[in-house]
């Protein structure tokens, strides 16, 4: 048995699913292919959104440890935190979105929704192996991967053991860790470090390189840096972990810093978030004229690979790899597909946040990629010590910086560090994507007391005879 598709979708996570969605809106047939148990990928069984249900409730934890400075008396103790409750909200978060997800792919007739594997065969036919049925053929006039991206095990003696775990794993863990050492200071190592120290582990962060979120603004990442060691994360930099070694209930790191010397770090478990890879094994890309390397399959400026009628979108093209940036080129690409005149993202353009603690946005460029990019730039910088609304939710430590052309004073980029940050970061994503100058940044009227208004009070600092003085 042969059924035939107008498009086959590989990956049923933010990727995958909306282009599955729209073609299928369309009227055209599709297949979505999901490996795992539900549609939402990566981000939602394993990333995001259950790092971020352990976020709200460090939050929460950390606003009662500091009640009495907003005038409130809270019973005396410390809060009794029950992992198991946390676990149990994060399942049921999951179930319901992933419920909510497969609901609305349902209801699109023209969308057909599978759960297993499926491997190329050549560039228009596949095999479907179903998670419950005999395999079958399929043949369609195009397809688009989106399988995502997995862990990176460092290749170090050790790696393997029971007791190393990696962000996949760490949130279903029996019971909260008494120590963790977490090898690896990027945006999900740090995210981690900070929330399992605010529920009271004693956490070391290992990172081999000089500072912690290599891609950051510098001036940020140092300023982050400061109050995670406040926190009590014990941050070792330059740490170029060697060995690992059980030792009863936990696990000894080994490392050597700079000068060579050799030190190691204890914990109940060794966390390693030391990076992604593209997922390409077992889709039979091999069939194709596909390129691909661990760092992801190789496509054009329309996201179609060496394989005509062979798209790739998300993490399993590389970098960046956010949910969001797979979403974005999801939808486009199905706009592409369908005929309609777009615009492919492009990584200058994009917006992150990282769920630290305070929370880091960023939109654009950097100082130094902005250099490197040719710009002739200012940088123009305002301190959350002075803003209402952060002095009022008693969070005015942080910095909105915003980088501009100097001659045109178009927005290049916005990087921010403070608490409520992330709420703020749409409309830092949309001044660089419109590229819009300081000067109509400024005219901008923004509700106050809010974050939000900080763009424009910042915008004010720009020596310019349009602003009113």
């Amino acid at each position: 048995m042969t059924k035939k598709y107008d498009v086959l979708v590989v990956g049923g996570g933010p990727g995958g699913t909306p282009v599955a969605m729209a073609l299928a809106a369309a009227q055209r047939r599709v297949l979505l292919v999901e490996r795992g148990a539900g549609l939402g990928g990566t981000c939602l069984f394993e990333g995001c959104i259950p790092s971020k249900i352990l976020y709200e409730s460090a939050q929460r934890l950390r606003a009662i440890r500091r009640a009495a400075e907003f005038g409130l008396c809270l019973s005396p103790g410390e809060p009794h935190i029950d992992w198991q409750a946390i676990v149990a909200r994060k399942d049921a978060v999951l179930r319901q979105r992933a419920q909510w997800a497969l609901d609305r792919a349902q209801t699109i007739p023209a969308l057909d929704v599978r759960f297993g594997a499926v491997a190329l065969l050549n560039p228009r036919r596949a095999l479907l192996k179903p998670a419950s049925g005999e395999p079958y053929e399929v043949e369609f006039a195009s397809a688009i991967i989106a399988t995502g991206s997995k862990s990176v095990r460092p290749a170090v003696p050790g790696s393997g053991l029971a007791r190393v775990i990696t962000s996949e794993q760490v949130f279903d863990l029996e019971h909260l860790p008494r120590s963790l050492v977490v090898v690896g200071a990027g945006p999900v190592g740090v995210e981690l470090s900070q929330i399992f120290a605010a529920f009271g582990v004693r956490v070391t962060l290992l990172e081999a390189g000089l500072s912690i979120l290599g891609q950051v603004d510098e001036e940020i990442a140092r300023m982050l840096e400061v109050r995670m060691l406040h926190q009590g994360v014990s941050l070792v930099l330059d740490a170029r972990v060697t060995r690992i070694c059980h030792a009863g209930g936990g696990a000894f790191v080994q490392y050597r810093d700079t000068a060579g010397a050799a030190h190691e770090a204890y914990g109940e478990y060794v966390l390693e978030v030391t990076g992604r890879e593209a997922c390409t094994e077992e889709l039979g890309l091999e069939n194709t004229a596909v390129r691909y390397d661990r760092h992801g399959i190789r496509v054009n400026h329309v996201l179609e690979t060496d394989e005509p009628g062979l798209y790739a979108v998300g993490d399993v093209v590389g970098q960046p790899m956010f949910a969001h940036w797979a979403s974005a080129q999801s939808l486009v690409l199905a706009h592409y597909l369908l005929g309609q005149p777009v615009r492919f993202p492009e990584p200058a353009v994009n917006a992150a946040v990282i769920f630290s603690i305070p929370e880091i946005g960023m939109a654009g460029l950097t100082e130094g990629e902005a250099r490197k990019a040719g710009h002739e730039i200012e940088v123009v910088r305002y301190d959350f010590s002075v803003d209402a609304r952060a002095q009022v939710a008693g969070h005015a430590d942080g910095l909105l910086k915003v980088v501009y052309e100097r001659g045109t004073h178009r927005v290049l980029g916005v990087h921010a560090l403070g608490e409520g940050i992330a709420s703020i970061m749409g409309e830092a994503a949309l001044a660089v994507g419109a590229g819009i100058t300081m000067e109509a940044l400024a005219l901008i009227i923004h509700p106050h007391p809010t974050l939000s208004e900080s763009f424009a009070l910042a915008a004010h600092l720009v020596p310019t005879s349009v602003f009113i003085p």
